[in-house]
């Protein structure tokens, strides 16, 4: 890609009701796939050490099969609410950041909504985009909330590795299934000090979701059904090695100059782990330690939308997220599409 690519400018915003986060909860199925059962099944030829090196996984926990997505965000969803001590029924807005969904239509947080015993007619939709699905909620929820509301929920993740290739390895090792929830309300302090997004359709076939109804042009009704456990296509992400990087740069600059802040105020940057070597690129652009982030690639795979959130859930368990902490967030999703977002705890 030799074509030169620009950021936007950075706008001003308008935004004079705030939000926090006021709880967090997450859910990782219980069984477990490591490296060695997918290559003794499918890669007979792979070595476990390689893999950890090249992407950083060891292990993903994976869903059954007769669960729908609806069935894993309704885990982390409820939690977020009881945590906080209020009922769906007071939400707002139940937003949804799902990989495939339980269906195409009607959207999957009509179904989550019905999960959490809501009687009311709460506002719940679906926002996809992959990878940066969540960052792209938490900012529309920051708005919504500017106009009025009081209580928004985002659930993030669920099934990715059911529908993805076992025989691949540029997928097959990398995905796992969780989800993660946020419960965001008023606040009378500015939480989110600064967000920045783009998106680079130059690279729209890096990683693409193909349609179903696609693959059935292509197929004979007995293929398509192996077939659909192969959506997910994924090309060489060093092709756009010097393009993360420049997103990393522009991300950043953009969102500190916003915030006020310097490089050196940030205690805490969480990236989507899209694999490790992205996570280590990130940081290393932003001239930052391993020391000041948290990795969860190594146990959970690349759960997409999931990974911000469970990220932010398990700072807020294991104490690496304190009160008054200056966190980034960048996400690197597909498309490409992208950002970053700075919030003080």
């Amino acid at each position: 890609m030799t074509e030169l690519f620009y950021f936007p400018k950075r706008k001003k915003k308008t935004i004079r009701r705030f939000c926090k986060i006021l709880s967090t909860d997450s859910y990782v199925p219980d069984r477990v796939i490591d490296n060695e059962e997918i290559i003794k099944k499918y890669h007979p030829f792979f070595r476990n050490e390689v893999i950890i090196k090249t992407i950083g996984i060891e292990r993903r926990h994976v869903e059954e099969k007769d669960a729908d997505d609806s069935d894993v965000l309704a885990k982390s969803a409820k939690g977020c609410l009881e945590k906080y001590g209020i009922l769906p029924d007071e939400l707002s807005r139940v937003i949804v950041n799902k990989f495939v969904g339980d269906n195409f239509l009607p959207m999957t947080a009509s179904r989550l909504q019905g999960k959490l015993g809501s009687k009311t007619a709460v506002h719940a939709f679906d926002i996809d985009g992959g990878t940066s699905a969540f960052i792209h909620s938490l900012d529309a929820a920051s708005r919504f909330i500017n106009s009025g509301d009081e209580y928004i929920l985002i659930s993030s993740g669920g099934i990715v590795s059911k529908f993805v290739s076992k025989t691949d390895p540029r997928v097959a090792f990398l995905f796992g299934d969780a989800s993660a929830s946020v419960l965001l309300g008023y606040s009378e302090e500015k939480h989110i000090l600064a967000s920045y997004f783009y998106s680079n359709y130059q690279y729209y076939d890096m990683a693409v979701m193909q349609s179903p109804l696609s693959l059935a042009e292509n197929f004979s009704p007995t293929e398509l059904v192996s077939a659909i456990g192969d959506l997910y296509k994924m090309e060489n992400w060093k092709i756009a090695e010097s393009f993360y990087r420049e997103a990393v740069r522009e991300v950043s600059r953009n969102v500190l100059e916003e915030s006020g802040l310097e490089m050196k105020d940030i205690d805490l940057v969480l990236v989507t782990e899209n694999n490790v070597k992205i996570w280590e690129l990130t940081l290393e652009t932003l001239g930052v330690y391993p020391e000041k982030s948290i990795s969860l690639i190594r146990e959970y795979g690349n759960t997409m939308s999931a990974m911000l959130p469970l990220l932010i859930d398990h700072g807020f368990r294991s104490g690496r997220i304190q009160k008054g902490m200056n966190i980034m967030l960048i996400s690197h999703g597909e498309g490409f599409s992208g950002g970053g977002l700075i919030y003080r705890v």
